[in-house]
Protein backbone atom coordinates (compact mmCIF):
# COMPACT_ATOMS: atom_id res chain seq x y z
CA UNK A 1 0.00 0.00 0.00
CA UNK A 2 1.42 3.39 -0.93
CA UNK A 3 0.56 6.83 0.40
CA UNK A 4 -1.19 8.06 -2.73
CA UNK A 5 -3.65 5.14 -2.59
CA UNK A 6 -4.93 6.09 0.87
CA UNK A 7 -7.85 8.56 0.64
CA UNK A 8 -7.82 11.73 2.72
CA UNK A 9 -10.89 10.55 4.62
CA UNK A 10 -8.75 7.70 5.96
CA UNK A 11 -5.67 9.80 6.73
CA UNK A 12 -7.78 12.30 8.68
CA UNK A 13 -11.05 10.50 9.56
CA UNK A 14 -12.74 13.54 11.10
CA UNK A 15 -16.22 12.00 11.08
CA UNK A 16 -14.99 8.86 12.81
CA UNK A 17 -13.14 10.93 15.42
CA UNK A 18 -16.22 13.03 16.15
CA UNK A 19 -18.52 10.01 16.30
CA UNK A 20 -16.19 8.26 18.70
CA UNK A 21 -15.72 11.31 20.93
CA UNK A 22 -19.48 11.87 21.29
CA UNK A 23 -20.47 8.24 21.85
CA UNK A 24 -22.06 7.60 25.25
CA UNK A 25 -21.45 3.99 26.21
CA UNK A 26 -23.73 2.38 28.73
CA UNK A 27 -21.96 1.12 31.87
CA UNK A 28 -21.47 -2.66 32.02
CA UNK A 29 -23.78 -4.65 34.26
CA UNK A 30 -22.40 -6.28 37.41
CA UNK A 31 -24.07 -9.57 36.51
CA UNK A 32 -21.87 -9.75 33.40
CA UNK A 33 -18.77 -10.30 35.54
CA UNK A 34 -20.16 -12.36 38.39
CA UNK A 35 -17.77 -15.25 39.27
CA UNK A 36 -15.41 -14.26 36.44
CA UNK A 37 -11.64 -13.77 36.44
CA UNK A 38 -10.17 -10.93 34.38
CA UNK A 39 -6.49 -10.31 33.58
CA UNK A 40 -5.41 -6.79 32.55
CA UNK A 41 -1.90 -6.64 31.09
CA UNK A 42 -0.65 -3.07 31.41
CA UNK A 43 -3.07 -2.27 34.23
CA UNK A 44 -1.08 0.69 35.55
CA UNK A 45 -1.70 2.69 32.37
CA UNK A 46 -4.28 5.48 32.46
CA UNK A 47 -7.04 3.73 30.49
CA UNK A 48 -6.54 0.24 31.92
CA UNK A 49 -6.19 1.70 35.41
CA UNK A 50 -9.63 3.26 35.00
CA UNK A 51 -10.89 -0.01 33.54
CA UNK A 52 -9.59 -1.77 36.66
CA UNK A 53 -11.60 0.62 38.84
CA UNK A 54 -14.77 -0.04 36.84
CA UNK A 55 -14.22 -3.79 36.93
CA UNK A 56 -13.62 -3.72 40.69
CA UNK A 57 -17.05 -2.11 41.14
CA UNK A 58 -18.59 -4.94 39.12
CA UNK A 59 -17.47 -7.53 41.68
CA UNK A 60 -15.69 -10.17 39.58
CA UNK A 61 -14.36 -13.23 41.38
CA UNK A 62 -10.74 -12.27 40.70
CA UNK A 63 -8.95 -9.33 39.13
CA UNK A 64 -5.35 -9.86 37.98
CA UNK A 65 -2.91 -7.12 36.99
CA UNK A 66 -0.06 -8.03 34.68
CA UNK A 67 2.48 -5.23 35.09
CA UNK A 68 6.11 -4.40 34.44
CA UNK A 69 6.39 -2.35 37.63
CA UNK A 70 5.11 -4.52 40.48
CA UNK A 71 5.29 -1.64 42.96
CA UNK A 72 2.87 0.41 40.86
CA UNK A 73 0.67 -2.61 40.36
CA UNK A 74 0.46 -3.25 44.10
CA UNK A 75 -0.28 0.44 44.71
CA UNK A 76 -3.24 0.23 42.30
CA UNK A 77 -4.40 -2.99 43.94
CA UNK A 78 -4.17 -1.43 47.42
CA UNK A 79 -6.28 1.56 46.36
CA UNK A 80 -9.00 -0.76 45.12
CA UNK A 81 -8.81 -3.05 48.15
CA UNK A 82 -9.54 -0.12 50.50
CA UNK A 83 -13.07 0.22 49.18
CA UNK A 84 -13.56 -3.39 48.02
CA UNK A 85 -11.82 -5.54 50.67
CA UNK A 86 -13.69 -8.66 49.59
CA UNK A 87 -12.26 -8.52 46.04
CA UNK A 88 -9.45 -10.95 45.21
CA UNK A 89 -6.73 -8.96 43.41
CA UNK A 90 -3.48 -10.48 42.22
CA UNK A 91 -0.41 -8.75 40.74
CA UNK A 92 1.75 -10.65 38.25
CA UNK A 93 5.03 -9.33 36.90
CA UNK A 94 5.55 -9.28 33.12
CA UNK A 95 7.73 -7.23 30.78
CA UNK A 96 6.54 -7.24 27.18
CA UNK A 97 9.99 -6.00 26.12
CA UNK A 98 11.32 -9.44 27.00
CA UNK A 99 10.15 -12.62 25.25
CA UNK A 100 11.45 -14.65 28.20
CA UNK A 101 9.18 -12.67 30.54
CA UNK A 102 6.21 -13.25 28.21
CA UNK A 103 6.94 -16.99 28.21
CA UNK A 104 6.96 -17.01 32.02
CA UNK A 105 3.60 -15.23 32.08
CA UNK A 106 2.20 -17.76 29.60
CA UNK A 107 3.28 -20.57 31.92
CA UNK A 108 1.58 -18.84 34.86
CA UNK A 109 -1.63 -18.38 32.86
CA UNK A 110 -1.62 -22.00 31.66
CA UNK A 111 -1.12 -23.27 35.21
CA UNK A 112 -3.85 -21.01 36.61
CA UNK A 113 -7.51 -21.93 36.65
CA UNK A 114 -9.88 -20.51 34.06
CA UNK A 115 -9.33 -16.87 33.17
CA UNK A 116 -12.47 -15.57 31.46
CA UNK A 117 -10.96 -12.49 29.82
CA UNK A 118 -7.43 -11.30 29.07
CA UNK A 119 -6.72 -7.76 27.85
CA UNK A 120 -3.39 -6.91 26.19
CA UNK A 121 -2.97 -3.22 26.91
CA UNK A 122 0.75 -2.43 26.93
CA UNK A 123 1.60 0.62 24.83
CA UNK A 124 4.27 3.26 24.33
CA UNK A 125 4.97 6.21 22.06
CA UNK A 126 8.72 6.33 21.52
CA UNK A 127 10.57 9.54 20.64
CA UNK A 128 13.77 7.68 19.80
CA UNK A 129 14.64 4.32 18.32
CA UNK A 130 15.45 1.59 20.81
CA UNK A 131 16.18 -2.06 20.18
CA UNK A 132 15.26 -4.72 22.75
CA UNK A 133 17.63 -7.47 23.87
CA UNK A 134 15.60 -9.77 21.60
CA UNK A 135 16.69 -7.67 18.61
CA UNK A 136 13.44 -5.87 17.75
CA UNK A 137 12.38 -2.23 17.78
CA UNK A 138 10.68 -1.58 21.15
CA UNK A 139 7.31 -0.34 19.88
CA UNK A 140 6.92 -3.33 17.58
CA UNK A 141 7.82 -5.85 20.27
CA UNK A 142 5.72 -4.14 22.94
CA UNK A 143 2.54 -3.70 20.92
CA UNK A 144 2.60 -6.65 18.55
CA UNK A 145 5.29 -9.32 18.82
CA UNK A 146 4.86 -10.02 22.54
CA UNK A 147 1.08 -9.97 22.25
CA UNK A 148 1.23 -12.43 19.35
CA UNK A 149 3.66 -14.65 21.28
CA UNK A 150 1.41 -14.73 24.34
CA UNK A 151 -1.64 -15.56 22.21
CA UNK A 152 0.19 -18.46 20.56
CA UNK A 153 1.42 -19.83 23.90
CA UNK A 154 -1.92 -19.76 25.72
CA UNK A 155 -4.39 -20.60 22.95
CA UNK A 156 -3.75 -24.38 22.92
CA UNK A 157 -4.59 -24.64 26.63
CA UNK A 158 -7.67 -22.42 26.25
CA UNK A 159 -8.96 -24.44 23.32
CA UNK A 160 -8.23 -27.77 25.03
CA UNK A 161 -9.87 -26.83 28.33
CA UNK A 162 -12.88 -24.98 26.95
CA UNK A 163 -16.16 -25.99 28.55
CA UNK A 164 -19.00 -26.04 26.03
CA UNK A 165 -21.38 -25.13 28.83
CA UNK A 166 -19.65 -21.79 29.51
CA UNK A 167 -19.17 -18.65 27.41
CA UNK A 168 -15.96 -18.48 25.36
CA UNK A 169 -12.77 -17.08 26.83
CA UNK A 170 -12.23 -13.55 25.51
CA UNK A 171 -8.82 -12.27 24.41
CA UNK A 172 -8.59 -8.54 23.65
CA UNK A 173 -5.67 -6.82 21.94
CA UNK A 174 -6.14 -3.06 22.15
CA UNK A 175 -6.09 -1.28 18.81
CA UNK A 176 -6.28 2.41 17.88
CA UNK A 177 -7.95 4.76 15.42
CA UNK A 178 -4.39 5.85 14.54
CA UNK A 179 -4.31 2.88 12.16
CA UNK A 180 -6.13 5.13 9.69
CA UNK A 181 -3.78 8.09 9.79
CA UNK A 182 -0.77 5.74 9.75
CA UNK A 183 -1.94 3.77 6.72
CA UNK A 184 -0.20 6.14 4.32
CA UNK A 185 3.15 5.26 5.92
CA UNK A 186 2.84 1.56 5.08
CA UNK A 187 5.62 0.70 2.62
CA UNK A 188 5.88 -2.94 1.69
CA UNK A 189 9.38 -4.33 1.01
CA UNK A 190 10.60 -4.06 -2.55
CA UNK A 191 11.60 -7.72 -2.54
CA UNK A 192 9.52 -10.71 -1.36
CA UNK A 193 12.60 -11.94 0.48
CA UNK A 194 12.63 -8.87 2.73
CA UNK A 195 10.77 -8.86 6.04
CA UNK A 196 8.31 -6.04 6.69
CA UNK A 197 8.70 -6.58 10.42
CA UNK A 198 12.46 -6.39 10.00
CA UNK A 199 12.18 -2.89 8.55
CA UNK A 200 11.22 -1.61 12.00
CA UNK A 201 14.65 -2.44 13.32
CA UNK A 202 16.69 -1.06 10.40
CA UNK A 203 18.35 2.27 11.20
CA UNK A 204 18.25 3.40 7.55
CA UNK A 205 14.45 3.07 7.42
CA UNK A 206 13.32 3.79 10.95
CA UNK A 207 13.52 7.59 10.63
CA UNK A 208 10.92 7.49 7.85
CA UNK A 209 8.51 5.71 10.17
CA UNK A 210 9.32 7.71 13.31
CA UNK A 211 6.00 9.54 13.57
CA UNK A 212 3.94 6.53 12.52
CA UNK A 213 5.45 3.62 14.44
CA UNK A 214 2.67 3.53 17.03
CA UNK A 215 -0.04 3.34 14.38
CA UNK A 216 1.93 1.00 12.12
CA UNK A 217 2.43 -1.55 14.88
CA UNK A 218 -1.31 -1.37 15.59
CA UNK A 219 -1.99 -2.05 11.89
CA UNK A 220 0.33 -5.05 11.98
CA UNK A 221 -1.29 -6.40 15.12
CA UNK A 222 -4.83 -5.94 13.78
CA UNK A 223 -3.95 -7.74 10.53
CA UNK A 224 -2.40 -10.57 12.55
CA UNK A 225 -5.43 -10.79 14.84
CA UNK A 226 -7.79 -11.03 11.87
CA UNK A 227 -5.67 -13.73 10.25
CA UNK A 228 -5.59 -15.66 13.52
CA UNK A 229 -9.37 -15.35 13.90
CA UNK A 230 -9.86 -16.70 10.40
CA UNK A 231 -8.13 -19.87 11.58
CA UNK A 232 -10.35 -20.22 14.68
CA UNK A 233 -13.89 -21.05 13.49
CA UNK A 234 -16.84 -19.69 15.40
CA UNK A 235 -19.54 -22.36 15.38
CA UNK A 236 -23.12 -21.78 16.40
CA UNK A 237 -23.06 -21.48 20.17
CA UNK A 238 -19.95 -23.62 20.67
CA UNK A 239 -17.13 -21.07 20.34
CA UNK A 240 -14.24 -21.75 22.73
CA UNK A 241 -12.47 -18.42 22.37
CA UNK A 242 -13.36 -14.99 21.03
CA UNK A 243 -10.74 -12.40 20.05
CA UNK A 244 -11.44 -8.67 20.07
CA UNK A 245 -9.59 -5.57 18.90
CA UNK A 246 -11.10 -2.71 20.96
CA UNK A 247 -10.23 0.90 20.18
CA UNK A 248 -10.62 2.99 23.38
CA UNK A 249 -10.29 6.25 21.45
CA UNK A 250 -8.27 9.37 22.06
CA UNK A 251 -8.21 10.70 25.59
CA UNK A 252 -5.81 12.69 27.73
CA UNK A 253 -3.28 10.29 29.24
CA UNK A 254 0.49 9.99 29.80
CA UNK A 255 0.73 8.55 26.28
CA UNK A 256 -0.56 11.78 24.74
CA UNK A 257 1.76 14.73 24.29
CA UNK A 258 1.07 17.81 26.37
CA UNK A 259 1.86 20.22 23.51
CA UNK A 260 -0.73 22.69 22.25
CA UNK A 261 -1.68 20.89 18.98
CA UNK A 262 -2.40 17.69 20.91
CA UNK A 263 -4.51 19.53 23.45
CA UNK A 264 -6.50 21.23 20.69
CA UNK A 265 -7.06 17.86 19.01
CA UNK A 266 -8.19 16.25 22.27
CA UNK A 267 -10.48 19.20 23.02
CA UNK A 268 -12.19 18.61 19.66
CA UNK A 269 -12.03 14.83 19.39
CA UNK A 270 -11.06 13.41 22.77
CA UNK A 271 -13.44 11.37 24.87
CA UNK A 272 -13.65 11.17 28.69
CA UNK A 273 -11.29 8.67 30.27
CA UNK A 274 -14.20 6.66 31.68
CA UNK A 275 -15.72 6.22 28.21
CA UNK A 276 -12.39 4.91 26.90
CA UNK A 277 -12.19 2.54 29.86
CA UNK A 278 -15.76 1.30 29.26
CA UNK A 279 -14.68 0.17 25.79
CA UNK A 280 -12.02 -1.99 27.42
CA UNK A 281 -14.41 -3.38 30.02
CA UNK A 282 -17.02 -4.19 27.37
CA UNK A 283 -14.33 -5.92 25.30
CA UNK A 284 -13.99 -8.47 28.12
CA UNK A 285 -17.44 -9.85 27.29
CA UNK A 286 -18.26 -12.31 24.49
CA UNK A 287 -20.24 -10.33 21.92
CA UNK A 288 -21.91 -12.08 19.01
CA UNK A 289 -20.32 -11.20 15.70
CA UNK A 290 -17.33 -9.37 17.21
CA UNK A 291 -14.73 -12.12 16.75
CA UNK A 292 -11.74 -10.51 15.00
CA UNK A 293 -13.43 -7.12 14.63
CA UNK A 294 -12.18 -3.62 15.42
CA UNK A 295 -14.80 -1.89 17.56
CA UNK A 296 -15.12 1.14 19.82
Amino acid sequence: MSAEKVPLSEVAPVCAWRRQSKAKLAPPAATDFEKKTVLLIGATGAILGEAARILADLQPATLIFGVRNVKKGEALADRLRKTRPQLDIKVWEVDFLSFDSVKRLATTINEHGRIDAIVMGTAAVQTETKITKDGWEETLQLQHLSTALLFVLILPRILADADSGRPPVVLSSISSLSIRSSARAVKLPASPEESYLGQFSRSDLVDEMQGFRYGLTKIINLCWVRELCARIPQGSGDAKVQIHAPDPGACLSPLTDSNLPSRIFLWCFGRPLEMSARVIVNSCLPIEGSHGKLFD
